[in-house]
C-alpha cells in the first residue's frame, strides 16, 4: 500500500432507497451522484467521499448476513459545523425531512453544542459544533490545541 487508509464510501443499508434519497438530498442537502431506482443511491458527503444508500435486502449478496434489528444500529455519523446556529439549522432540517429527535441541540460539558437525530432507518446523525475541531488545507484533522 503506497498511501494510508482512505474511506471513500460509507454504505448504509436502507429499507426504502427512494425515501432515503429524498431524506439525504432534499432534506439534508447532499449532492446526488447516482441513483438506481429501488436499488441504491450515492450522495457525496465530503470531498472524495460517498454515502451509499443501498437496499438492505440486496446487501447480503455482497456483505453476507446484515439486517436491521430492534435496536438502533451501532453507528453514528458525525457532521461538524462552524457554529451552534448551524447545529440548530441541521437539526431542524433533519426533523422536517422525517428524522426522529434523539437529543435536541444542547451545550455539552466538553465546550461545544450537539444534537442527535435518527434517520428513516434509525442511523444516528450527530450534528456538532466543537470549537476545538479544525481541518487544515491538506485535510489534516485537529481536535484540540495541536
Amino acid at each position: 500500500m503506497t498511501t494510508g487508509p482512505t474511506i471513500t464510501a460509507i454504505t448504509l443499508g436502507v429499507r426504502d432507497v427512494e425515501a432515503a434519497r429524498d431524506f439525504y438530498v432534499d432534506g439534508l442537502g447532499f449532492r446526488l451522484v447516482l441513483h438506481l431506482a429501488g436499488e441504491i443511491s450515492f450522495v457525496q458527503c465530503a470531498p472524495g467521499q460517498l454515502l451509499a444508500l443501498w437496499d438492505v435486502e440486496q446487501m447480503p449478496s455482497e456483505y453476507g448476513g446484515v439486517a436491521h434489528g430492534p435496536a438502533a444500529p451501532p453507528l453514528s455519523l458525525g457532521h461538524n459545523v462552524a457554529s451552534p446556529v448551524e447545529v440548530e439549522q441541521l437539526y431542524a432540517a433533519a426533523l422536517a425531512a422525517g428524522a426522529t429527535s434523539v437529543a435536541a441541540p444542547q451545550d455539552r460539558d466538553w465546550g461545544g453544542v450537539s444534537a442527535c437525530v435518527a434517520d428513516l432507518d434509525g442511523f444516528r446523525w450527530d450534528f456538532v459544533f466543537n470549537p476545538s475541531f479544525r481541518v487544515d488545507h491538506d485535510g489534516t484533522v485537529h481536535l484540540g490545541e495541536s
